[in-house]
Protein backbone atom coordinates (compact mmCIF):
# COMPACT_ATOMS: atom_id res chain seq x y z
CA UNK A 1 0.00 0.00 0.00
CA UNK A 2 1.22 3.47 -0.84
CA UNK A 3 2.12 5.67 2.11
CA UNK A 4 -0.22 8.55 2.82
CA UNK A 5 0.94 12.00 1.83
CA UNK A 6 0.70 12.78 5.55
CA UNK A 7 4.09 11.08 5.89
CA UNK A 8 5.72 12.16 2.62
CA UNK A 9 4.95 15.89 2.25
CA UNK A 10 7.84 18.32 2.39
CA UNK A 11 8.64 19.44 5.93
CA UNK A 12 10.24 22.76 5.01
CA UNK A 13 9.08 25.52 2.67
CA UNK A 14 11.39 25.60 -0.37
CA UNK A 15 10.73 29.35 -0.72
CA UNK A 16 11.37 30.72 2.78
CA UNK A 17 12.76 27.78 4.76
CA UNK A 18 10.08 27.86 7.47
CA UNK A 19 8.59 24.59 8.69
CA UNK A 20 5.47 23.58 6.75
CA UNK A 21 2.34 22.55 8.60
CA UNK A 22 1.26 19.17 7.24
CA UNK A 23 -2.45 20.01 7.01
CA UNK A 24 -2.08 23.09 4.83
CA UNK A 25 -1.42 23.62 1.12
CA UNK A 26 0.17 27.02 1.70
CA UNK A 27 3.18 28.08 3.78
CA UNK A 28 1.87 29.54 7.04
CA UNK A 29 4.58 32.26 7.12
CA UNK A 30 2.59 35.46 6.29
CA UNK A 31 5.62 36.90 4.50
CA UNK A 32 5.74 33.88 2.19
CA UNK A 33 2.34 32.15 1.91
CA UNK A 34 3.47 30.27 -1.23
CA UNK A 35 1.94 26.97 -2.27
CA UNK A 36 3.65 23.72 -1.40
CA UNK A 37 5.11 22.19 -4.57
CA UNK A 38 2.62 19.32 -4.25
CA UNK A 39 -0.24 21.81 -4.67
CA UNK A 40 1.03 23.86 -7.61
CA UNK A 41 -1.19 21.88 -10.00
CA UNK A 42 -4.14 22.08 -7.58
CA UNK A 43 -4.11 25.82 -6.83
CA UNK A 44 -7.83 26.02 -7.63
CA UNK A 45 -8.68 24.30 -4.33
CA UNK A 46 -6.44 26.39 -2.08
CA UNK A 47 -8.61 28.84 -0.15
CA UNK A 48 -7.76 32.09 1.60
CA UNK A 49 -9.98 31.15 4.54
CA UNK A 50 -9.51 28.16 6.78
CA UNK A 51 -12.15 25.56 7.49
CA UNK A 52 -12.52 22.19 9.22
CA UNK A 53 -11.71 19.04 7.27
CA UNK A 54 -14.88 17.01 6.72
CA UNK A 55 -13.01 13.80 7.57
CA UNK A 56 -10.93 14.84 10.58
CA UNK A 57 -12.16 18.23 11.79
CA UNK A 58 -8.62 19.65 11.60
CA UNK A 59 -8.22 23.16 10.14
CA UNK A 60 -7.01 23.37 6.58
CA UNK A 61 -6.90 25.70 3.58
CA UNK A 62 -7.92 23.10 0.99
CA UNK A 63 -11.53 23.67 -0.08
CA UNK A 64 -13.39 21.68 -2.71
CA UNK A 65 -15.88 23.40 -5.03
CA UNK A 66 -18.66 21.79 -2.96
CA UNK A 67 -17.53 23.86 0.02
CA UNK A 68 -16.09 20.83 1.81
CA UNK A 69 -12.62 21.22 3.27
CA UNK A 70 -10.06 18.40 3.19
CA UNK A 71 -6.83 18.28 5.16
CA UNK A 72 -4.00 18.74 2.63
CA UNK A 73 -2.60 15.18 2.71
CA UNK A 74 -6.11 13.69 2.63
CA UNK A 75 -6.85 15.74 -0.48
CA UNK A 76 -3.69 14.47 -2.21
CA UNK A 77 -4.46 10.90 -1.13
CA UNK A 78 -7.99 11.28 -2.59
CA UNK A 79 -6.58 12.56 -5.91
CA UNK A 80 -4.13 9.66 -6.09
CA UNK A 81 -6.88 7.14 -5.24
CA UNK A 82 -9.04 8.63 -8.03
CA UNK A 83 -11.68 9.65 -5.47
CA UNK A 84 -11.76 13.15 -6.99
CA UNK A 85 -12.23 13.92 -10.67
CA UNK A 86 -10.69 16.77 -12.67
CA UNK A 87 -13.34 19.16 -11.34
CA UNK A 88 -12.54 18.05 -7.76
CA UNK A 89 -15.89 16.31 -7.30
CA UNK A 90 -16.06 12.96 -5.53
CA UNK A 91 -16.16 10.09 -8.03
CA UNK A 92 -18.30 6.96 -8.17
CA UNK A 93 -15.18 5.07 -7.09
CA UNK A 94 -15.05 7.11 -3.87
CA UNK A 95 -18.73 6.54 -3.10
CA UNK A 96 -18.45 2.83 -3.89
CA UNK A 97 -15.35 2.32 -1.73
CA UNK A 98 -16.79 4.41 1.10
CA UNK A 99 -20.05 2.42 1.08
CA UNK A 100 -18.14 -0.89 1.08
CA UNK A 101 -15.90 0.10 3.99
CA UNK A 102 -15.99 -2.00 7.16
CA UNK A 103 -16.48 -0.03 10.39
Amino acid sequence: MTKSYEFTLLKECPHCGDPLSVGFARCRNPGCAKLRPEFESHAAVVADRLGPCVWSGANTDVKLPTGDYLWAPYFLDAVRAEWLDESYSFTKKFHSERNNRKH
